[in-house]
């Protein structure tokens, strides 16, 4: 399934794929390039290097001259006259006498300036890092009752993920401003960084409120003169990209109050000094979950206070000259709607993405997981009894091997310490290039009932096709190599079709657990994954009579089921969920015996169960689409209806959202923190470890393989990603993919016999004695 030896659907895909590429690589470059664009630019600034003027480490910093909230880097001019030159546009600026003293022989200073001559008594409420969800629209509640216009510098991340509130701040006559779009610090960030926190914001507002504005207030800034020259770099970057440098006269400190009672707080905040000067007030609406005690503050003190001194309330574009022409209504361009679109995806859709996905999920888990726990629970309380005296039916027990001998010796020993008389133990030696061959030979004096069968190499499906072929027995038997059978797991595996009332039942699953689970940590937790897939997954799946795959490490078939459909297949490289569907479509039934017990070796090392796990992902794939006739089929009953469907979802889904999922997990991480990713995971967990537990008691596990569930999830779901993409690559590609054998150690725990002795303690005439007296039993029979 899915061969293509010609390659042509990898380089028709190829060919069509790459044009789509490299169109949507352009498209993106090319609107890189323009949302990058600063809308605040003047198109005839100069291209000074900021860099050149802001005074290096351990150079003097700039000096500060003049008066107001405005701020500006100035190159002195002293030509026919002292004046100050706007560095990258070249706009003259007049000084004051004060101005010039204060410059001395600077050749750059930093101004501040504002408010026009004409203007007194005027006050600006200014609101910093909001809009907030819950602090910013009471604010706007106040300010609209007492009729109070006020201004806030927003940060475009915020703005973006409630842009409600910002559109009511426009809509009520509030000025918006630029704060960055995370809040970063301009003079610590990279140039390109800091132009991206101030170009994007300004795009964003102007999408969300199709408002212009060249208002800028530095994140961390200050009022001292110390606290300016520090702040050199970012009022260049600022005024190298068009925006005005939106200061403050006073600082209510606001921010550091809010851990008590509103009102109490909002005493304790400091007011102006109403001298009859021009203020501008900073405060907070955003950066903190409570600002109670800002709102309170403006309320009940700030705003009475400034009415009562006769001051009038201006916003900071209508108190400041250089702010008044910059502010406008505009039309957003593609490139702010394109800014905005890309914003929300950043900040909006991944926290709302995130907890869509993951209540969908945990939903989804949680009913299937409780649904499938449920159906294992009421199999096990249902289960039929079986008479200790079973039927006996002549058994054939087949082996692939293929460089097994390592294993193989030990495998054939623990299938003659068995309690049930099966007629023959066929070895399928698949052309070994080891001494597989002369390990079974050295066995087969021991017991007349062991046979090798030598073939030339064919592979997994041709040697056991061969043994069932060879075998006279009507039940097979089959398991792999390296499994170790307790004394009861052939009896446990053949007592259905012993009690079989119609002869339909065509095959038998037993239980395979992790033979060298105490080997490493990836043993145990592969541990943990048969336990819940088998005693839970294939549990419930066998009650509703539709268990998809039987492994072959574990089994029992009826011989002429598996001839009716033809034997093995080499279409897949999963051969026993091949024939189970086979068996299915030709109305045999399958089932599950979880005292049929038998202990593999995992791998024990990444490379080695990435092989193996890739040839079973691959292998299922190959037969689902084989067998996708059966899907949504009735007469296939739980199978068609709901099993297949939903092992192709849980193949589908991933391959297309997974990508999906990671990215906006990793925004979600880094808008909201680890605090919702991971109350799901502890939520995620908390449901594998209930289902967990239930398998332990049904199938009378440790219950020290708890232990593993917190790491079962780590692991579990990368792997299951790449071996989803492995496979689906593989697939589109056609390639012929190997078995990639999994090289045995013969590491195993200690098994026991059933009465407390490892199987390695018996001796060899306990052995024999085992032996003859199973041929004695079958020579009755």
């Amino acid at each position: 399934m899915f061969l293509d030896p010609s390659g042509r659907r990898w380089r028709s895909l190829l060919v069509l794929g790459l044009p789509i590429t490299l169109l949507f690589v352009a498209a993106a470059i090319y609107g890189g390039f323009r949302i990058h664009e600063a809308p605040a630019a003047s198109p005839a600034a100069a291209a000074v290097a900021v860099e050149d003027i802001a005074p290096g480490p351990g150079e003097r910093p700039l000096d500060v001259i003049g008066e107001g909230p405005m701020l500006r880097v100035l190159q002195i001019d002293r030509g026919e006259g002292v004046v100050g030159k706007d560095p990258f546009t070249g706009e003259v600026v007049p000084l004051t006498a004060d101005e010039v003293d204060a410059a001395g022989t600077d050749e750059y200073v930093i101004q501040r300036y504002g408010y026009a001559s004409d203007t007194t008594q005027t006050i600006s409420l200014t609101f910093d890092d909001g809009p907030h969800p819950i602090s910013t629209p009471q604010l706007l509640d106040v300010l609209s009752a007492e009729g109070v216009p006020a201004t806030f510098f927003v940060t475009g991340s915020m703005a973006v993920q409630h842009a409600e509130t910002l559109q009511r701040m426009v809509r009520e006559g509030h000025a918006v401003g630029n704060h960055t779009l995370t809040h970063a610090d301009l003079n610590d960030v990279s140039a390109f960084r800091a132009r991206e926190e101030l170009v994007q914001t300004d795009r964003i507002i102007r999408s969300l409120t199709g408002q212009a504005t060249t208002s800028f207030r530095l994140p961390y800034g200050g009022t001292t003169s110390e606290e300016v020259s520090k702040n050199t770099l970012g009022i260049l970057r600022a005024q190298q990209l068009g925006y005005h440098l939106s200061g403050y006269d006073f600082e209510t400190l606001d921010w550091s109050y809010g851990s008590g009672e509103a009102r109490a707080e909002a005493a304790d905040i400091p007011l102006p000094e109403f001298d009859g000067r021009n203020i501008t007030v900073l405060m907070h609406d955003g950066g903190a979950d409570n600002r109670a005690a800002t709102v309170e503050y403006v309320r009940t003190r700030l705003i009475p206070a400034a009415r009562a001194a006769g001051y009038t309330f201006q916003t900071m574009p209508q108190a400041q000259p250089a702010l008044q022409a910059s502010t406008q209504t505009v039309t957003p361009s593609i490139w702010d709607r394109a800014t905005g679109a890309l914003a929300q995806s950043i900040y909006v859709w991944p926290n709302t993405v995130m907890h869509f996905l993951f209540v969908f999920a945990l939903a989804i888990v949680g009913v299937i997981g409780l649904f499938n726990t449920a159906m294992a629970v009421a199999r096990r309380r249902s289960q039929a009894r079986f008479d200790a005296n079973v039927t006996v039916l002549p058994v054939s027990i087949v082996i692939a091997a293929y460089n097994e001998e390592r294993v193989i010796r030990r495998t054939l020993e623990t299938l003659l310490d068995s309690n049930y008389p099966f007629i023959e133990l066929l070895v399928i030696n698949d052309g070994s290039t080891d001494r597989t061959a002369a390990e079974v030979e050295a066995m087969m004096p021991r017991d007349a009932r062991i046979r090798l069968i030598n073939q030339p190499n064919r592979g997994k499906w041709a040697a056991l096709n061969n043994g069932t072929a060879q075998a006279r027995g009507d039940i097979l038997v089959t398991l792999d190599a390296d499994t170790i059978f307790t004394p009861d797991t052939v009896t446990n595996l053949v007592r259905q079709f012993a009690a079989d009332p119609d002869g339909r039942l065509g095959a038998v699953a037993g239980v395979v657990r992790v033979g060298n689970r105490k080997r490493n940590l990836l043993t145990r937790w592969q541990a943990l994954e048969y336990l819940t897939q088998i005693g839970i997954e294939r549990s419930a799946y066998a009650q509703l009579g539709a268990v998809p795959i039987i492994p072959g490490a574990c089994a029992a078939w009826r011989k002429a089921a598996v001839a009716e459909v033809g034997g093995y297949s080499h279409s897949t490289l999963a051969e026993d969920c091949d024939l189970t569907l086979s068996l299915h479509q030709a109305h045999w039934r399958v089932s599950q015996d979880d005292e049929a017990l038998a202990y593999t070796e995992a791998p024990d090392h990444a490379d080695a169960l990435l092989a193996q796990r890739i040839r079973w992902t691959f292998g299922t794939l190959q037969a689902i689409f084989k067998h996708r006739n059966m899907l949504l089929r009735r007469r296939y009953g739980w199978l068609g209806m709901a099993v297949l469907p939903y092992m192709v979802v849980s193949v589908l889904v991933p391959i297309v959202f997974l990508p999906f999922i990671a990215v906006m997990g990793v925004l979600a991480v880094q808008n909201s923190g680890w605090g919702t990713v991971g109350l799901y995971f502890l939520l995620f967990l908390a449901m594998h470890l209930l289902i967990a537990a239930v398998a332990v008691i049904l199938m009378r596990e440790r219950w020290a393989n708890l232990l593993m569930v917190p790491i079962y999830r780590v692991v579990h779901e990368p792997l299951r990603a790449y071996l989803l993409y492995t496979s689906a690559y593989l697939a589109i590609r056609g390639v012929k993919l190997g078995w990639n054998k999994l090289q045995r150690t013969g590491a195993m725990d200690a098994i026991t016999d059933g009465h407390g002795r490892r199987h390695a303690d018996l001796t060899p005439v306990e052995r024999q004695s085992n032996a003859v007296r199973a041929l004695e039993e079958a020579s009755t029979t």
